[in-house]
């Protein structure tokens, strides 16, 4: 089957309306729900910083989950490295980050799409966890989001237990205890949203922080 891969901008009229006012978007969900939820659906495609692949994924959930993302949950502050485009750019040589110096340029905030959600913050060595570094949300070699199952995903998030790992140790900085409290449908959009970004190794060299 061809590999189907849409821009942010020109998903927005053609998917979600169609899929919000036409069908019944997700079996299982409440479909008034999407509908009453649809500007965010599309705010959220507006606002994808990188290519989605809609393949197989209900768009309003790609849609809603990228809103999620990138305007509510923040995981790009901890799960990009840098967080935002490092290039230089007009009257900003240090690139796009939004905040002042000696954090960062003033830029306009464009967000780091070749490494988005790849992982590699580093916040260093807490007491008695041997340092703590921010994964990689992309989607792996078969298609899930940092290695998960939806099932294991929404565990992590309800639990903060990192199930991948040996004696399932407990998240130190992800703010799992938050994030908890996010629906079947919110955590649903996530996910789904992961699984449309574009796969991306995490960098050699980690960031010390989310904003360098």
């Amino acid at each position: 089957m061809k590999r189907k891969a849409f821009s942010a901008t020109a998903v927005v009229g053609l998917f979600v309306a169609a899929t919000v006012v036409s069908n019944a978007p997700v079996q299982g969900h409440d479909d008034d729900l999407f509908f009453r939820r649809q500007s965010e659906i599309q705010k959220g495609f507006a606002i994808a910083p990188v290519w989605l692949n809609l393949d197989g994924k209900d768009p309003a959930l790609v849609g809603l989950g990228s809103y999620i993302v990138n305007a509510q949950a923040g995981c790009n502050d901890c799960h990009t490295c840098p967080s935002y485009d490092p290039s230089a750019y007009d009257g900003h040589p240090q690139g796009h980050n939004p905040f002042p110096p000696p954090f960062g340029d003033l830029g306009d905030g464009k967000i780091n799409s070749q490494k988005y959600l790849a992982g590699g913050v580093d916040f260093g060595p807490p007491p008695n966890m041997g340092g703590v570094t921010s994964d990689n949300l992309t989607p792996d070699s078969t298609g899930k989001p940092d290695g998960l199952t939806l099932e294991q995903f929404k565990i992590v998030i309800r639990t903060g237990h990192d199930v991948l790992t040996a004696g399932h140790p407990t998240l130190a900085v992800m703010p799992w205890p938050y994030y908890r409290n996010m629906t079947d449908l919110d955590l649903d959009a996530i996910y789904t949203f992961l699984r449309a970004i574009p796969s991306a190794t995490t960098p050699a060299t980690h960031c010390a922080n989310a904003g360098e």
